[in-house]
């Protein structure tokens, strides 16, 4: 591979070829800041996901990198701001965390090292002033202003019936979630949705970084790199002939 490396770094690269040839260098260390720095420019960024009624928009606006050592798994946890909306009416909004995990393999031939089997290992409500659910006397005067005083009391399905068709089961029976006023249950009935479209939008391209021609250290691994793995609170690059 070409390299677009400074005299300095070739003579740098030169004698750590020497030191794993000599079994002084065995390995290279990326620390849980240096792998930041790879992915810090990635925040803010948004998705959507599917919704009976309405649409639900997740913004993720921070992350902070987790090095697993004894599952051999990098994790990423996000910060994120929840919202659903139904006819340009936000009913529902939470601050989230959210966890995604995957496992480190490096390919030789390819110079590229890329996170397979990812997961979402778990979705959690946080409880602040940012928090906000709509309640039935709200959801019922936002959709039948005229009618409020005639429907309240009467169950959200019936209301409605009466004045929709077509769709008006599913969006009763979606909107039942908010009767509760539990900001939990409306985040449980949705994390499916959510782990869903966080796994549709990452690509591999996405999971995969191609070692650099203008970095020392990843020529040099590109070159004499052979695994990768998650080893005392960091990402350790192997190295061998």
């Amino acid at each position: 591979m070409p390299n677009n490396l400074s005299l300095k770094d070739k003579c740098k690269v030169f004698f750590a070829q020497w030191l794993v040839k000599l079994g002084r260098l065995t390995h290279d260390d990326f620390t849980k800041s240096e792998l930041h720095n790879l992915i810090k420019n990635s925040f803010p960024y948004g998705f959507t996901f599917e919704i009976p009624v309405g649409t639900g928009t997740v913004t993720v606006l921070e992350g902070n990198l987790i090095l697993d050592d004894e599952r051999n798994r990098i994790g990423l946890q996000c910060l994120a701001a929840l919202n659903i909306e139904i006819a340009a009416t936000t009913i529902y909004r939470a601050h989230v965390v959210f966890t995604l995990s995957a496992t480190p393999y490096y390919d030789k031939n390819m110079s590229t090292l890329y996170l397979v089997d990812l997961k979402t290992d778990n979705v959690t409500l946080v409880n602040d002033d940012y928090a906000l659910i709509k309640d039935t006397q709200f959801l019922l005067t936002r959709f039948f202003p005229k009618n409020v005083n005639n429907l309240l009391g009467r169950p959200l399905k019936t209301a409605f019936s009466l004045f929709s068709a077509g769709t008006s089961d599913i969006a009763a029976d979606y909107l039942q979630l908010y009767l509760s006023g539990s900001k939990q249950k409306v985040l449980d009935y949705h994390t499916p949705q959510i782990d869903s479209a966080i796994k549709k939008q990452i690509t591999q391209e996405t999971l995969s970084h191609t070692m650099r021609n203008d970095h020392w250290r990843e020529v040099l691994f590109a070159k004499l790199g052979q695994n990768v793995r998650v080893e005392e609170n960091v990402l350790r690059f192997y190295l061998g002939e």
